[in-house]
């Protein structure tokens, strides 16, 4: 592992394009930025691992620094392994550990998912979330559905595909957009695959971006062991949330050194599975047009993800429906990143482009992947937001 530390820190040429491309050195002055808590500190950090600085807190995580890297430095990794550093030696506030924990909060806050959805929009409840825990009271809370995905996927049938894929939904979907997992199932129906569903452990992401590295370890080898045994068996591993796909792909072998090289040849993102099909002269077409604008917002996580916008390619072949990219950069949330008090304005600021691109634009409706760039436009613009495969689902006349 020092091997691989010494050889990344080599590659950086320390040209600082990181930091033009970090959208949080953009708004303020709190985060020192992530070549300084980056390679910088790495190269202290070999020798002494209590070489942290604190700023390292305000990291959203987007991994901007790594797709602006010319020389493939994976600077997110150093400054995720630092805040966990940082974590390990000073600790969580209770914020911060409830935060991480969604796939946790998602199964309590299901026992009652209409009672905790009114509280949420208390203001007295929102100020004191804000006074006792630093839970920003202006931000938009999440909505907690009525039934899980898993709930409603029960109550589904679908007849057997000749093809079977493995699903994984992430607690996004899971909880509160359980339409968007349904919209991937019935899609994929209609092209005779047949989705596999199980439960899993949350992908580990907001444990990694709150710095608890050794919970996020823990859910990570749970993962690669359960999907495992289906890449094993040839099955495609199908995500439609940007976060999840490039957790499982790249944070997993880049943060806790696991073998994830024959897991990751079988994760795809649902639109790359469609595209394969494409290519395979495979895909049912969509059959009903679509008149409808709507602004495309392109999530960071799907930017490092390297997979460009498979998304892009199947909305073209839906007639009627017009697709115009915002192209205004990162919308700010980052998970929980925006929901705490003191962070909140950071990320208002960050979002404020895509805000203002929407307003250009004149569009009511925004299509992006990310479950947290939906919320977050969605509460800067006050516009719908969807995922693309809900519009791809309602071409194909199966969405409900």
């Amino acid at each position: 592992m020092r091997q691989y530390d010494n050889l990344a820190l080599d590659n950086c040429i320390k040209c600082s394009i990181c930091v033009t491309n970090c959208p949080v050195t953009r708004v303020t002055d709190k985060f020192a930025g992530p070549k300084q808590n980056g390679p910088d500190l790495e190269r202290f950090r070999l020798e002494e691992p209590a070489a942290v600085h604190p700023s390292i807190g305000y990291c959203s995580n987007c991994k901007n620094c790594d797709v602006a890297c010319p020389s493939g430095v994976s600077i997110a990794t150093m400054n995720s392994k630092a805040k966990g550093e940082f974590v390990a030696r000073h600790g969580a506030p209770l914020r911060d550990q409830l935060l991480a924990r969604v796939g946790l909060m998602g199964r309590v806050c299901h026992l009652a998912p209409a009672l905790v959805n009114w509280g949420g929009r208390v203001k007295l409840f929102r100020w004191l979330g804000e006074k006792l825990f630093g839970v920003s009271k202006d931000m938009t809370l999440p909505q907690y559905a009525g039934k899980t995905f898993y709930q409603l996927m029960r109550q589904q049938k679908f007849a057997p595909g000749r093809r079977k894929v493995v699903y994984f939904p992430g607690c996004y979907v899971t909880y509160n957009t359980p339409e968007v997992g349904l919209a991937v199932v019935e899609v994929l129906a209609k092209q005779g695959v047949q989705v596999l569903v199980e439960e899993f452990n949350c992908c580990g992401l907001p444990l990694i971006a709150n710095g608890l590295l050794a919970d996020a370890r823990q859910a990570a080898r749970g993962n690669v062991q359960q999907l495992q045994k289906y890449a094993d068996q040839g099955y495609r591993i199908i995500t439609s949330c940007p976060s999840c796909n490039l957790t499982l792909r790249r944070e997993y072998h880049e943060l806790f050194d696991l073998d994830t090289d024959s897991l990751n040849d079988h994760i795809m993102d649902v639109f790359e599975y469609l595209n394969e099909l494409a290519r395979q002269g495979e895909l049912v077409e969509p059959l009903n047009p679509l008149d409808l604008r709507v602004g495309y917002h392109q999530p960071c996580h799907l930017k490092a993800a390297g997979c460009g916008v498979p998304s892009k390619e199947i909305m073209d072949r839906i007639p009627g429906l017009q697709v115009l990219g915002l192209d205004a950069g990162c919308c700010g949330l980052s998970g929980s990143y925006g929901f705490k008090a003191e962070k909140y304005p950071i990320s208002m600021e960050i979002g404020s482009n895509v805000f203002r691109a929407v307003e250009q634009m004149g569009v009511k409706q925004v299509i992006t992947e990310c479950g947290m760039c939906q919320l977050q436009i969605h509460h800067g613009t006050g516009v719908a937001v969807y995922h693309p495969i809900q519009l791809l689902a309602l071409a194909y006349g199966t969405a409900k």
